[in-house]
């Protein structure tokens, strides 16, 4: 394995090397040609004076429209979907492998206090629909979190639901 990297290295490095050198070839200092290019219809030499042409039809010529601005209310929205997404998959995939119902709890409430940080720092109005649909997952972290300590059994259908509504609003941003 390590001898097929080496050889693949030196094999890049050679090929970069040749592109070198076929630059170098082509190019001569003083932007002149160099003596071995050879071109068809031929290059300007330099001596002629350079003349101002415009365009066919006399207008200047037209420039890239300005790109759109982005909305920053989506911007926030989508950074708020990526951040609360991952944490929601985090603590998914942390409270699935954990062994202890302690473990567990711990889990459950640092996702919640993830979500929570998220949501905080989004810059999101509260009234906005993935704030909302956020606050939808927080709050059923928080119940899970609070029937846990208590002793119960809690069914974890609404904290899915509410994470499914989650990702489905995100979707379709």
């Amino acid at each position: 394995m390590r001898v097929i990297r080496i050889l693949s290295l030196v094999a890049v490095a050679g090929l970069l090397g040749l592109g070198n050198a076929a630059c170098v070839s082509t190019v001569s200092g003083h932007a002149t040609a160099a003596s071995d290019l050879q071109s068809p219809g031929g290059l300007p030499t330099g001596t002629d004076s350079p003349t101002d042409t415009a365009s066919p039809s006399g207008d200047p010529t037209p420039t890239d429209p300005p790109s759109p601005t982005p909305d920053p209310v989506k911007t926030k929205e989508q950074v708020t979907c990526v951040l609360v997404q991952a944490t929601v998959k985090s603590t998914n995939d942390k409270f699935n492998a954990a062994k202890t119902r302690d473990t567990q709890v711990g889990i459950l409430t640092g996702g919640r206090n993830g979500v929570q940080a998220n949501l905080t720092k989004s810059g999101l109005a509260h009234s906005d629909r993935i704030y909302v649909l956020g606050s939808g997952i927080y709050n059923e972290l928080r119940k899970l979190v609070s029937s846990a300590k208590a002793g119960g059994s809690p069914s974890t259908t609404p904290y899915n639901n509410a994470t499914n509504k989650f990702r489905t609003a995100c979707l379709s941003l």
